[in-house]
């Protein structure tokens, strides 16, 4: 299937009501429920929705990857800590999704397109790395108010918080320390982790949205939290041992 330019102008329009409508939404469901979640099979439903979106039919492109924003969208703000830069690399991904449609298997689309995603938000730090914007003077509280907010997006706030100032500085001392050991350990490492404790994906399901075996996933699930503890043993002496405050599941 080739694609004429006239398509991009109508996957353009197909696209901005997602980024509008769905993906704001989407932020405010970061903590699905497992019985809410959509679920990563490829049913008959979404077969038929990619053969439709190979057709052109814009309603069925924006069903077929509507389920999976959210955790696109998460994903790859984990990698640029920047809601915008995730915004417009979910963007880059969809229209690089759009592209690619006729060379996809109808297999693990999810995990093909959050993959898709990342790869952008990759492209996009590294653009960013060969050539840096300098903020405006009027910025510069907005870029302080941004680099506190990326060291809270690794570690999600819990539930329930106290309200105890001294517990309240000690949870935020805590969280920053995660933080620092989190962007410490490899990616794939934290990838797994963070999907598994915060999100709430089983083994299978990491597996498949990452390309790689469940006893991958548990390696690095396990090596992952290994060293996390070793490095907060360093970063906070006396947590040696301590929960991870990441919702940390039994394996």
């Amino acid at each position: 299937m080739t694609f004429q330019s006239t398509d991009f102008e109508s996957v353009a329009s197909a696209i901005s009501p997602l980024r509008h409508t769905e993906i704001l939404a989407a932020r405010h469901t970061r903590h699905m429920t497992r019985s809410g979640r959509p679920g990563g099979g490829e049913g008959a439903e979404r077969t038929a929705l990619l053969a439709a979106a190979r057709a052109g039919s814009q309603d069925a492109f924006r069903d077929l990857f509507t389920p999976d924003l959210d955790l696109a969208w998460r994903m790859a703000l984990r990698i640029t800590g920047s809601e915008a830069s995730a915004d417009d690399a979910l963007q880059a991904g969809l229209i690089s999704a759009y592209r690619s449609l006729d060379r996809v298997a109808p297999t693990n689309l999810r995990g093909w397109f959050v993959r898709i995603v990342e790869n952008a938000a990759r492209d996009l730090m590294r653009r960013e790395r060969r050539h840096p914007t300098l903020p405006f003077a009027s910025d510069t509280h907005e870029e302080a108010g941004e680099g506190a907010h990326r060291e809270r997006v690794a570690v999600e706030p819990q539930a329930g918080a106290t309200s105890d100032p001294a517990q309240r500085a000690e949870a935020s001392e805590l969280a920053a320390a995660l933080a620092s050991a989190l962007a410490a350990i490899p990616e794939e490492r934290r990838r797994a982790i963070l999907l598994y404790d915060v999100d709430g994906y089983d083994y299978a399901e990491i597996a498949e949205l990452t390309g790689v075996s469940v006893g991958t996933i548990k390696s690095r699930i396990s090596r992952g939290r290994e060293e996390l503890r070793r490095l907060l043993a360093d970063l906070r002496p006396g947590t040696a041992g301590a929960p991870l405050s990441l919702g940390e599941r039994d394996e």
